[in-house]
């Protein structure tokens, strides 16, 4: 019997998340904000116009209006000032201390007047369609989520509940805090998951028998990279084996681990323990998103978006004053927009108030009217 496939779309302030539970546990979560112009947000297989900016011996650059300029490739015939259809293969990746310019690909089709991005949505919608297109049904927590996602999705959309309770119970907080960790507990070890220019890292450690710990590990491996919807190569140091047998097994361990992963490459096991792991990159990581380029600390809009969904979730009547450091306080400031929202759906004036003593997200104060 097949198990029920579960939706789970929670669209607060500053992000929507959404989930696909498999008969009840989280399999797949996905963490995606809203456009900014200033921002680089960009997915693979979205459709821009670009000017061709400079041609030299590291390939030929292009503008797309916004953000740092991107490599075309291939880019043969493109003069320096020409305008160019292009599609994205890879979205600029943040490594640890800088961004890896974006990856992308003459269309053939005809170019806009002006560079810039070609609306075919948000990307939450894309998102939502993709994850819909196999689920038995969708859980929001209201009303209005319900009346959004049926718009989006139309005729087409499966069963739509409104159970608040059961977005609760999936803990999406917990998903979130764990992915900006690198030390991931499981039961006999832990994995040391670490972001490198060259790669993500994953360093198996426990105590007692080798070969018990990376067979639990091969396991939690398979989840995480699936949860946390890590691409691009993927370095595996297990603990050493000797015996040849025992790697084979961890190697089919692996193997089956990986299944759910969909389009991958991998290697066996080594003689020093060590395998790889290659997926498509189409997006940036939930740890990618959550930290940017300074693995494990979250970036500034990370706690803004966390202050807003914690004054979201507040309780009671009256001005909500949310204090946090100057830098998260200046980013809201500057999105006028999501306290706008915010408000409409407290129904109270929301301050912001800098305070440089305030450490992670701040916190919110409801003052009684």
């Amino acid at each position: 019997m097949t198990p029920t496939r579960h939706l789970l779309w929670d669209q607060g302030p500053g992000e929507v998340r959404l989930a696909i539970t498999v008969g009840g546990s989280i399999a797949d979560f996905r963490v995606i904000r809203p456009r900014h112009p200033e921002q680089a947000l960009m997915a693979a297989g979205e459709h821009y116009t670009a000017r061709i900016t400079a041609r030299g011996a590291g390939g030929v650059l292009a503008t797309l209006g916004f953000g740092d300029d991107v490599l075309v490739r291939p880019a043969a015939g493109l003069a320096e000032g020409a305008r160019v259809a292009v599609a994205m293969t890879r979205p600029p990746i943040p490594e640890p201390g800088r961004w890896k310019r974006a990856l992308v690909r003459p269309t053939g089709e005809a170019p806009d007047a002006q560079p810039g991005w070609r609306f075919s949505g948000e990307p939450w919608e894309h998102a939502l369609r993709e994850f819909a297109a196999d689920a038995d049904a969708i859980i929001v927590a209201d009303a209005a989520a319900a009346q959004n996602v049926a718009a989006l999705l139309g005729p087409a959309a499966p069963t739509v509940r409104i159970a608040p309770g059961a977005l609760d119970d999936a803990d999406f907080d917990a998903i979130v805090d764990g992915a900006a960790e690198t030390e991931h507990r499981f039961n006999g070890g832990a994995l040391s998951i670490e972001r490198t220019r060259a790669m993500t890292m994953i360093d198996v450690d426990g105590e007692g028998d080798a070969h018990m710990v990376n067979l639990a590990a091969a396991s939690e491996i398979g989840r995480l990279i699936r949860l946390f919807d890590i691409g691009g190569p993927v370095g595996i140091d297990f603990v050493s084996m000797a015996d040849r047998a025992a790697r084979h097994s961890i190697d089919a361990a692996l193997a089956a681990a990986c299944v759910p992963l969909g389009q991958h490459e991998r290697t066996a096991i080594n003689g020093f323990g060590f395998a790889q792991i290659i997926r498509p990159r189409a997006r940036l990581s939930l740890p990618e998103i959550l930290c940017g380029t300074h693995p494990g600390r979250l970036t500034v809009e990370s706690l803004a978006v966390a202050l807003l969904r914690e004054a979201a979730r507040s309780q009671g009547v009256g001005t909500r004053r949310l204090v946090a450091a100057p830098a998260v306080v200046a980013f809201l400031a500057d999105r006028s927009h999501e306290i706008a929202a915010l408000q409409s759906a407290l129904g109270a004036p929301v301050m912001l108030v800098g305070d440089p003593a305030q450490r992670g997200y701040g916190h919110v104060h409801v003052i009684p009217a």
